[in-house]
């Protein structure tokens, strides 16, 4: 029995993780199957906090988040299922950090709730996106076919959202995925460092790296997009480039090729900024999760490229504990440093 035959599943997605990176994907794809998706607040203290109780200490702090967002939803909506994927590879060469390849079990047996957890798994070493689409079907009721237009039609939706993300306002784009006017995201209020008379006059170009959970995860990175706009800097991050950028093969060395996929994408950005990019880039800041150990690898890498080329960096820890001042200082600091050399 499908959805057109009974009521409409009640589904919670977790705004947290690979929801900065996948989730315009999956709602198109829920919302094709009739479901009524529902998606968590915007991160709060309470959500981190909530998260860090119940998550093992050695888990680094995005996975204490979506810990947080998952209890957040639980007391908020009467849900049929939790959404959890399960992402192990998208490339035959590569795999996913391994919070994605077992973060079904890792919440399930973390934080022991009755809703059913429903996955999605996307694994191309072992089946195809589509043949995962109609693993998922089988669960709800619905037929190969259907399973494959849902799947078509979610991957036609993220393509016209990446477009859009392109231009910029990636974080906006987001929030529109969630239609509950009680989440909607107070904009804060964020002093204009640069005067109003000068805005524009000496601008500082900068590429902030990371995965897409720690970018545009605003509470932890106390808004950190927001403030060097602030500061007259014009960002990029890796949603704003194009694809193209992506396509060429990394390879570290003859014996190390990079074996992370969400760290490939980190290298092929960096790589950008000293290729393609190298004019338009006038500095980067990395943000690094505290216990990430695919991230502790390439962030050697891309520091010794940096300093080789000459190329002004600056990597931030976060974690739960992060403070707001100190992040300030640093950022004004760097964002100073390069202004002063490049418009001397």
């Amino acid at each position: 029995m499908n959805q057109t035959e009974k009521h409409r599943l009640k589904i919670g997605i977790p705004r947290a993780l690979y929801f900065y990176k996948y989730g315009p994907l999956w709602t198109a794809f829920l919302d094709f199957l009739n479901c009524d998706v529902k998606i968590s607040i915007p991160t709060t203290s309470v959500i981190v906090e909530d998260g860090t109780k119940d998550a093992n200490s050695e888990l680094c702090v995005p996975m204490k988040i979506y810990f947080g967002h998952v209890k957040a939803l639980l007391s908020e909506y009467d849900l049929d299922y939790i959404f959890i994927p399960r992402y192990v590879s998208s490339h035959k060469e590569q795999f996913f950090c391994p919070k994605f390849l077992i973060l079904p079990e890792a919440v399930k047996y973390g934080l022991k709730f009755d809703t059913p957890i429903i996955t999605l798994e996307i694994n191309v070493k072992k089946n195809s996106e589509h043949e995962s689409a109609i693993n998922f079907g089988k669960i709800l009721g619905y037929n190969e076919e259907t399973m494959i237009k849902a799947w078509n039609y979610a991957n036609q939706k993220y393509e016209e959202f990446q477009d859009k993300a392109l231009k910029g306002h990636y974080i906006e784009l987001l929030d529109e995925l969630d239609t509950d006017p009680k989440h909607r995201r107070k904009k804060k209020m964020i002093k204009q460092i640069i005067p109003e008379a000068i805005r524009g006059k000496f601008p500082v170009n900068i590429l902030v790296l990371g995965h897409a959970y720690n970018v545009y995860e605003t509470h932890i990175n106390r808004d950190l997009i927001s403030r060097l706009k602030a500061m007259d800097c014009n960002i990029t991050t890796i949603e704003n480039l194009p694809k193209s950028e992506f396509i060429e093969k990394i390879t570290i060395n003859e014996q190390y090729h990079q074996y992370w996929q969400s760290e490939d994408e980190i290298l092929k950005t960096a790589r950008y900024c000293l290729k393609d990019g190298r004019n338009k880039i006038d500095g980067i800041i990395f943000l690094i999760s505290f216990a990430c150990g695919p991230d502790s690898l390439i962030q050697e890498i891309v520091m010794r490229d940096m300093k080789k080329r000459k190329m002004p960096y600056l990597d931030l820890v976060l974690d739960e504990h992060s403070g707001e001042s100190g992040l300030i200082t640093r950022i004004e600091s760097f964002t100073d440093m390069i202004r002063r050399e490049k418009f001397q």
